[in-house]
């Protein structure tokens, strides 16, 4: 739920502040309102230079952690080490890189030693002189110039020249050699070995990472509470200080044991117009994982109701409706069973995340034995496994109501399966209307009267998710009242207009002539109420409501793709079942595996992508204001990183 903030003022004798900040601290739930236009302090160098040597240890391998202990300057201590062992390696790196590049270099012109360069540079009263030229411009080279060829390498020749004098030549490149290869390969043995200590010696401190951890945690806490003491008033300079805040309605008890002992007092102040109130939402259990979901699109306002319970389950059952299929869900399961084993220590937001993956694959599962839906399987209306499933028992209810009728939806499956006029029961009939492809049965008329019915029920959901979004603020905008009559109104009514059977009319809920009537009756006596309802509330403004009903028509409309994307998940899955049935069992197995991969792939991402979208664009249309900014008290972060 929201809770709640109160303002308050803070005000007490300079000598109490530092004790005063460091209580507030520690008990975590007061945000002072900081000066936006005062200068910010920057991080101090410490924290900053501690920060970027966990980056660095967060590379090396694990380890096990250092339990000995150890205070503020030995973290320091630590710090400047890794620090320095990590410029070492950068250095020796870069002489590596370089070493590399020197012996590519030279090394077309062999084995020699540069003593002997210098011997004969010295008796021989010559210059000895290293060229490189393009092997395509190598013709260019004057034949009869004093040159030695050497070789080529990739696309450049080689040459020694012994000159009197130096001497340049036209297109040629003069390298300058003061090592030979084998010199600074051995130069590069010794830069590789100081690296591989260097590196084993840094490796040593892995270790340590949790510890430079805690100790960031610390100065970043020192940190926090120098700036928030810097943005204090004085209104009597030198003597008394004073702060305003924000304090949950809910740990205003807290504020006595806070100021007890010392020269201070709070006194609760009027919220001002210019005044962003942030927002303290405060879960548990599954809404906290729904709070979490919530704070992927947004914050919600301070004046927001909480939508965390709401979106968790909304999301719960959109992404089993997309998802389509029991067996998926048995994965997902499985899945889910193995990360908590694997990692048992596993935090405070990795928990809730696991949560939730137990209970999307909970909801798969279900909607999935509901469906009769598992891995594309088709099974036979007959098996004792339909017996379980809702939507065969709708489906059957819809097969005997064509049937009493006699109405054109029987008469088709009658003509294309003569065979159904003796079917004593629906079941029998779905057994007769079948077709076979390759090694795979279809049960057509099943299949359409299923494919129906949860076209319908999609829309339906439609319906109720937005009136439920409608109803949450109708007490804000008393519009909302007529639109959910006209939501209703239009489910009832636009069957009748599209020729359509729909389920409260073979389930026996309400007759088709009543279901237009009442429907009429409420699609535009919902509208104009809306519009009634919003010139009293808004006076002339409330005119422009009218225009929501193009509004309300999309979004409920929006609810097809869970339809839409199920159908195409089932179609997948049956496809590759198919397939895979009549190439054979082992090039078969393996395309029904790689095909349902890739479904639960895809299907997994629409579910997230879409389920999450229902919520955060259709349903939070009517009940969401969100741009809100999370409540964040002075507290110390290894308090704040339990909790989240």
């Amino acid at each position: 739920m929201i809770i709640n903030l109160k303002k308050y003022l803070f005000i007490g004798v300079k000598e109490d502040l530092a004790d005063f900040f460091i209580r507030a601290q520690d008990e975590g739930f007061i945000e002072f309102i900081s000066d936006e236009k005062k200068k910010r302090k920057e991080l101090p160098e410490p924290v900053k230079r501690m920060a970027d040597a966990i980056k660095i240890l967060r590379k090396q391998p694990v380890k096990e952690p250092y339990r000995k202990g150890g205070d503020a300057a030995y973290a320091e201590e630590v710090t400047n080490q890794v620090l320095s062992l990590q410029q070492e390696i950068e250095k020796l790196e870069e002489e590596k890189r370089f070493l590399e590049a020197e012996i590519s270099r030279v090394a077309p012109f062999g084995d020699f030693s540069m003593g002997d360069i210098a011997f004969l540079e010295k008796n021989g009263k010559k210059k000895i002189q290293f060229y490189c030229v393009k092997t395509s411009k190598a013709h260019e080279v004057d034949v009869e110039a004093p040159l030695l060829y050497v070789g080529t390498d990739y696309d450049l020749d080689y040459y020694i020249g012994i000159h009197k004098r130096l001497t340049t030549y036209p297109g040629m490149i003069e390298m300058q050699v003061e090592k030979t290869a084998k010199e600074l390969k051995n130069h590069l043995l010794f830069v590789e070995e100081t690296l591989h200590q260097v590196e084993a010696e840094l490796k040593g401190f892995a270790g340590h990472i949790e510890f430079l951890r805690d100790a960031l945690l610390d100065g970043l806490d020192i940190h926090m509470l120098e700036k928030t003491q810097r943005e204090v008033d004085y209104p009597i300079e030198g003597s008394v200080f004073s702060i305003e805040g924000w304090v949950p309605e809910n740990q205003v008890d807290k504020l006595r044991p806070l100021i007890e002992g010392k020269a201070l007092f709070f006194e609760p102040i009027a919220t001002e117009e210019e005044d962003k109130v942030p927002t303290y939402m405060e879960n548990e259990n599954t809404n906290q994982i729904g709070e979490d979901l919530v704070r992927i699109y947004d914050i919600p306002a301070s004046t927001d109701k909480d939508p965390s319970g709401w979106v968790i389950w909304a999301f719960a059952l959109f992404f089993a409706l997309i998802i389509a299929d029991g067996g998926y869900g048995m994965l997902f399961l499985g899945l889910a069973f193995f990360l908590k084993k694997k990692f048992p220590n596993i935090k405070a937001g990795g928990k809730r995340l696991l949560k939730l993956f137990f209970i999307l694959a909970s909801s798969c599962i279900v909607w999935g034995v509901l469906t009769t839906s598992f891995f594309g399987i088709q099974f036979s209306p007959k098996d004792s496994i339909s017996k379980f499933s809702i939507l065969n028992h709708i489906a059957e209810k819809k097969a005997d109501f064509h049937k009493d009728k006699n109405d054109k939806v029987y008469k088709f499956w009658e003509k294309k399966y003569p065979a159904i006029a003796k079917a004593k029961t629906p079941i029998e009939a779905f057994s007769i209307a079948k077709v076979k492809k390759g090694k795979v049965t279809y049960y057509e008329m099943l299949d359409d009267f299923s494919d129906n019915i949860l076209l319908e029920f999609s829309l339906l959901i439609g319906v109720i998710h937005i009136s439920l979004s409608l109803l949450r603020y109708a007490r804000r905008n008393w519009a909302n009242i007529g639109w959910v009559a006209f939501a209703i109104g239009g489910y009832l009514y636009f069957p009748v207009t599209l020729k359509a059977t729909s389920m409260v009319e073979f389930l026996g809920w309400i007759p088709k002539d009543m279901a237009a009537t009442i429907g009429i009756q409420l699609l535009y006596g919902g509208m104009g109420t809306a519009v009634v309802l919003a010139l009293f509330q808004r006076k002339l403004k409330g005119l422009g409501e009218i225009t929501q009903v193009i509004q309300i028509f999309a979004d409920i409309l929006s609810y097809l793709r869970l339809y839409a994307l199920a159908l195409a998940s089932t179609i997948m899955a049956r496809t590759f079942n198919e397939m895979g049935a009549n190439i054979g069992l082992v090039i078969g197995s393996v395309v029904i595996i790689a095909g349902h991969s890739i479904n639960l792939l895809l299907g997994t991402m629409g579910g997230v992508i879409h389920g999450l979208r229902l919520n955060f664009i259709e349903w939070y249309h009517y009940s969401f204001e969100g741009e809100g900014r999370l409540f964040n008290p002075l507290r110390k972060l290894k308090m704040r990183l339990k909790e989240e």
